[in-house]
């Protein structure tokens, strides 16, 4: 969008970018920590004075005393919402409950734009502002389209996602073993005692379950061609971007009703228990959504995205 609209850009990290260019703190990558690092990254970011800072991090790091300050954002991490970070794991997030006052001051006099209802009521509920106005992430619709005119499609569900604990992926494999119906779970590899994990509850529940890691997308567009359903498990995922993609390949999503996605499905497509999901993929097995889904997914392709963002960003410039 910036190279569109010929305006200058520089990106800002706290660690060295492996790939790009950047006005980085840490000479080196840092894989880890990526959580701390949206913090630190004010650091890198004090040594520039932009026009705008427009921040992609989600964290509302107090820097509009050097420019106006842009935040695309979802829910916070220290929300309400279902999160990964549990029992002693929440010590991770200590850092930002300290620094909590300071964030909720820079939130208060900047423009922040959630990527989805469910995170800005989130991010209302932590900064103690407004409820933000919203605009969906971008999605390359037109890749997946590429699957959407397969007609011979299995009774099968297909599901995305990054394998780590996070992202719920054992609500897919307990769906597979509840109603019988093969599924196939695809995802980067990020946490291999969880693949174990997940490979050893197929096992123990007679799932019929596929797990296949590091996909090519252009395999996954293929696979998508072939299934009737796309399942979503994460409970309590911001938004969902597999979620349109699926749609514009013309699978019927099947989504937590506590999550962005379920904003943009029809409201039939939801699920509150495994057991209710259960029975709607058995269902959704029978029915053909593909052109009413596939409808809907138009509404997310990038040039809406950016000019919907451009719209907000344009202002400060």
């Amino acid at each position: 969008m910036l190279k569109q609209k010929g305006v200058s850009f520089v990106p800002i990290s706290f660690a060295k970018p492996r790939k790009t260019q950047s006005v980085h703190t840490l000479p080196f990558s840092l894989p880890k920590f990526d959580k701390y690092q949206r913090l630190l990254v004010k650091i890198s970011a004090s040594k520039v004075k932009p026009k705008v800072f427009l921040n992609l991090s989600g964290v509302p790091i107090p820097l509009s005393s050097i420019a106006p300050h842009l935040v695309y954002a979802g829910a916070p991490a220290i929300s309400s919402l279902p999160s990964k970070y549990k029992g002693i794991w929440k010590l991770y997030l200590l850092p930002f409950y300290l620094y909590l006052p300071a964030l909720k001051r820079e939130a208060s006099r900047i423009e922040i734009i959630a990527n989805s209802n469910l995170s800005a009521e989130a991010i209302s509920e932590v900064y103690g502002i407004p409820k933000p106005k919203v605009i969906y992430p971008p999605v390359d619709v037109e890749k997946f389209e590429l699957a959407y005119k397969c007609k011979e499609r299995d009774d099968m569900f297909i599901t995305v996602g990054r394998i780590e604990r996070g992202k719920m992926l054992e609500n897919a494999v307990n769906l597979s073993a509840r109603t019988g119906i093969s599924g196939i779970i695809v995802g980067s590899l990020i946490e291999k005692d969880y693949l174990e994990r997940l490979l050893k509850l197929a096992r123990e529940t007679g799932a019929k379950v596929k797990i296949l890691y590091d996909l090519p997308q252009n395999e996954l567009v293929k696979l998508m061609g072939k299934a009737k359903v796309y399942f979503h498990p994460t409970i309590g995922e911001h938004f969902g971007i597999p979620v349109v993609e699926a749609m514009a390949a013309g699978l019927t999503p099947l989504v937590p009703v506590k999550s962005g996605a379920y904003e943009i499905v029809p409201k039939e497509l939801g699920y509150s228990t495994i057991d209710e999901a259960s029975t709607k993929l058995k269902d959704l097995m029978k029915v053909d959504m593909k052109e009413k889904v596939h409808e809907i997914s138009k509404g997310f392709s990038s040039s809406v995205f950016k000019e919907k963002m451009w719209e907000h960003l344009s202002k400060y410039l």
